[in-house]
């Protein structure tokens, strides 16, 4: 958390720090308290101390939007917490030197954030550790209601996406469609790092992964239209992954398979046939990014991937995909015919024919190989990656299996 939350503070002002389970030390005043949960060697969350009926709140609040098993668990800590009880053997708090210059706390995120929303917000998060990790902070009130949430990036490639998203929102969220993005509430500077803020979701939300029905051919497309008809070569998608992967060959670690893909992406550029392309795709359109509301009304949040100009498809490849992530024993045996089959009716709804499809999910293939080299290229390693090298070249050998046998 101190990497991907406090650290420009502390590098700012060496009178602030976070120390887990502090004696007390009269050098040294609090400023934000938080449980770690479930201890301080395992923590997965992080939960406000106080106000009791705060960090009670900021456990239960959105209890659809939870598998029921995660509901009992958050019920209880919320009980615990309402009636102050301790939620974990441990604590963190982050602290100022008692002679710190005035201000020295208002360099902390949380107190920028308050600043820049005009109140002030108390915050629970999760703790991330995938290569791509950054801090969401659940905000809320002093009585536990639902302010928004915060993106907050910490280095290079986490800037890109939070700046991504506010950009994003800031054009399509707030609308009153037939789909909704969250509106976009603010964004600011946290000493050189973006922040952006999305207004809270509907009270009623219901997500739960599989409970709630999947999106339409007509949903699918509300937020991310169809503006023009190109060559894939031409869309601006397929250049900046190629982009990327001509980046990525010099990382020997990742050298051998973005060649792979990008010998798959020659072929799917060589198909002269124009296609259907969006003004965006969203980039990682799963059942984990979207609810619905008490109206059916869907709602799709997390748009820090999104990539203009992309051919039109690749959004509901990406949903096949990751519900047959949720169940599959293997990731890195999944199977693109599968998800294929899974999305042909929202790629048929488009007008895409038989052979357009192939290409399109081997443009799929090619765009998820990309983003898994970036960032193994970027954290140096292949350790954290949700599928490995072997499960991405069988993923690049199914694309190139499915053009030519269209």
């Amino acid at each position: 958390m101190t990497e991907q939350l406090w650290a420009p503070a502390f590098s700012r002002s060496g009178a602030l720090r976070a120390v887990v389970d502090p004696a007390p030390d009269q050098e040294w005043r609090t400023v934000e308290s938080y449980w770690l949960v479930p201890n301080a060697e395992s923590a997965r969350l992080l939960v406000p101390r106080r106000p009791r009926t705060t960090a009670s709140r900021a456990l239960t609040n959105y209890r659809r939007l939870r598998t029921p098993g995660t509901n009992v668990a958050r019920f209880a800590l919320g009980a615990a917490a309402r009636l102050g009880v301790p939620l974990s053997a441990s604590t963190v708090e982050v602290q100022v030197r008692h002679d710190a210059p005035p201000g020295t706390a208002d360099l902390l995120p949380l107190a920028r954030l308050s600043e820049a929303l005009g109140r002030q917000v108390f915050a629970s998060t999760g703790v991330r550790t995938s290569d791509n990790r950054k801090t969401m902070l659940q905000l809320v009130d002093a009585v536990g209601e639902p302010v928004g949430y915060a993106k907050v990036g910490w280095d290079e490639v986490t800037d890109r996406l939070v700046a991504t998203e506010g950009d994003v929102l800031a054009a399509i969220g707030g609308g009153d469609g037939p789909v909704r993005a969250p509106r976009l509430i603010a964004r600011l500077d946290y000493l050189g790092h973006p922040v952006t803020v999305t207004e809270p979701l509907p009270a009623d939300a219901r997500g739960s992964l599989t409970r709630v029905a999947e999106p339409t051919s007509e949903e699918l497309f509300a937020l991310t239209p169809v503006v023009r008809h190109a060559r894939i070569a031409e869309t601006g998608q397929l250049r900046a992954v190629r982009a990327r992967l001509d980046e990525a060959l010099d990382a020997p670690h990742v050298r051998e398979l973005a060649g792979q893909a990008l010998a798959v992406s020659a072929e799917v550029a060589a198909h002269d046939v124009p296609l259907p392309v969006t003004d965006r795709w969203h980039g990682d359109l799963a059942p984990w990014n979207r609810a619905r509301d008490a109206e059916g009304r869907l709602w799709i949040w997390d748009w820090e991937n999104a990539e203009p100009d992309a051919v039109a498809g690749l959004d509901a490849l990406h949903w096949a995909f990751s519900t047959q992530r949720l169940a599959a024993r293997d990731v890195d045996r999944m199977s693109l015919p599968d998800a294929l089959a899974a999305a042909n009716h929202h790629l048929a709804a488009i007008g895409l024919g038989e052979a357009d499809r192939a290409v399109v999910a081997a443009a799929y293939a090619v765009t998820t190989v990309e983003r898994a080299c970036t960032i193994a290229r970027h954290s140096g390693t292949w350790e954290t990656a949700f599928i490995s090298p072997d499960g991405l070249a069988h993923l690049l050998r199914q694309a190139a299996s499915r053009q030519e046998s269209s």
